[in-house]
């Protein structure tokens, strides 16, 4: 008998131990900025357009589809899949910081092992989020996110070298799949 009572209390209080731990998870909600983000968990089919520019003189079409997703306790946006043609593996994260005021976002792939790193800013108006961000040799570039609609997002980015030559030009657009 003491030992069920025992177990009993054991129960109860991991009960109300891990009720407390739900509650103060719940009461930690995301802050404004972060829940800007959340537009973009979820799966897409994506295409990214390569204009012609220094590092591509062609034009070229690439497709992926990736999921998106919270991680790091609901703090980052994590990106990754594989351009097609080629299987060009990609990591793209995402979050805002607080101390910045900012949102910043990281790229890697088997071409960039260092991060490309862009920093940026949200326009709830336009619904639009607009990044810059510089690269190895003095690159920079501009990229914007633009939400056509909660199922949809296009977006632009530019980079030029320091004598303001277009070494990339790339559009996409991005389709959440239902």
């Amino acid at each position: 008998m003491g030992t069920r009572l025992n177990l009993a209390a054991l129960l109860a209080v991991s009960g109300v131990i891990l009720s407390s731990s739900a509650l103060a998870q719940d009461s930690k909600a995301k802050s404004a900025e972060l829940q800007v983000l959340d537009r973009y968990v979820g799966t897409w089919d994506e295409t990214a357009i390569s204009k012609p520019a220094l590092w591509t003189p062609e034009r070229t079409t690439s497709t992926t589809t990736t999921t998106r997703q919270w991680i790091l306790n609901g703090t980052m946006i994590e990106n990754k899949g594989a351009w097609l043609p080629g299987k060009n593996e990609f990591l793209h994260l995402m979050t805002y910081d607080p101390q910045r005021k900012e949102y910043r976002q990281w790229y890697y792939d088997k071409d960039n092992l260092v991060p490309q790193v862009y920093r940026g800013k949200w326009d709830e108006a336009t619904q639009t989020f607009t990044f810059k961000g510089t690269l190895a040799d003095g690159i920079r570039s501009t990229s914007q996110q633009k939400f056509v609609d909660k199922d949809t997002f296009t977006w632009t980015l530019v980079a030029k070298d320091r004598t303001g030559k277009v070494v990339l030009d790339m559009e996409g657009k991005c389709v959440r799949k239902k």
